[in-house]
């Protein structure tokens, strides 16, 4: 896949996905689980380093699809502590031009179940599309959007979270196959806690939407399954599509919350898109340092670039997409 580490994001940016699946609310028991990891969470910009599935039914694991990938750029220093990960054990593994086709032969038309599934489904999705292959339109169902509805009251909702609580596990290994095998586990403890309790997915979808006191949008119908909603934003580095405050508009009509700087209550660290490319490439600002150090000690922040900003908040539409 030669020339994937060139930032191409200006011609690449927001792109449509006219054949992505649907996101489901759905207590299926037969399904495919799937999970990335990848050395950035930008796919104009990025690559999938490892790529795992478990296939389920009747509740239960039937079989299972690993790999590593070998990616064209090197993998950070930052990317190899949080995965695990090293440019090393990568060396000598097939390319995702063989790994991607192999994939997609193995989760055939299932309906994916994945953790904050929206980002292993648009990644999956690009890469389709920049190798040539047919597109990814499996349905799927997103483990942390149901989360945040059984579960409204936690702190947060990352993966470790929900092992701990719902008792999977002690510990998590940020590995692709092992992440499919949490998200397997949790989905059917949350099934079980749904039934357990008498609640039904009417219920946990009523929409509530006010407007919160320490936001000021310009709406008070806000989306609660917005990956926007309730989430702190930072920004760092020029915007290419819009000026700074007009991207922190988008985000508290969204419902989110927009901060000055980075701290331990920031969600997201917005990137500009050159600033992404040039972070690629070695140079990082202090606050997207400082949000790589949090993320390390355990804190729920990511670091994203622009491109993703926009397709989380839905703003190619409002830009007119490409």
């Amino acid at each position: 896949m030669a020339g994937i580490y060139i930032c191409f994001g200006n011609d690449y940016a927001n792109p449509n996905r006219p054949f992505k699946g649907t996101s489901m609310i759905e207590l299926l028991n037969t399904y495919t689980v799937v999970d990335i990891e990848t050395t950035g969470l930008d796919s104009h910009f990025d690559e999938i380093i490892e790529i795992a599935a478990i296939q389920v039914s009747n509740g239960q694991e039937i079989n299972r699809f690993n790999s590593l990938v070998k990616p064209n750029q090197e993998i950070s220093t930052f990317i190899s502590e949080l995965t695990g990960i090293t440019n090393e054990m990568v060396e000598n593994s097939p390319g995702i031009d063989v790994v991607l086709p192999q994939f997609l032969s193995f989760i055939g038309t299932s309906v994916l179940v994945a953790h904050n599934a929206n980002f292993d489904v648009n990644f999956i999705y690009d890469f389709t599309r920049l190798l040539d292959l047919p597109p990814l339109k499996n349905d799927f169902i997103d483990t942390l959007r149901l989360s945040r509805r059984i579960f409204p009251n936690w702190d947060n909702h990352k993966l470790q979270t929900l092992v701990n609580n719902l008792n999977i596990s002690d510990t998590v290994e940020h590995r692709a196959l092992s992440d499919c095998v949490n998200t397997h586990l949790c989905f059917e403890s949350m099934k079980g806690y749904i039934s357990a309790n008498n609640l039904s997915l009417d219920t946990l979808w009523e929409h509530y939407g006010t407007m919160s006191k320490r936001i000021h949008a310009q709406t008070d119908q806000f989306d609660l399954d917005s990956p926007v909603y309730g989430r702190v934003f930072a920004f760092t580095g020029t915007l290419e599509k819009m000026p700074r405050k007009d991207a922190m508009q988008l985000v508290v009509n969204a419902g989110g919350i927009c901060g000055d700087g980075v701290t331990q209550k920031t969600n997201f660290l917005v990137l500009g898109n050159n600033d992404y490319c040039k972070a690629i490439k070695g140079g990082k600002s202090s606050k997207q340092k400082k949000a790589e150090k949090l993320q390390i000690d355990g804190y729920d922040i990511t670091t994203i670039s622009e491109n993703v900003f926009y397709d989380m908040i839905g703003a190619e539409n409002l830009m007119g997409g490409d």
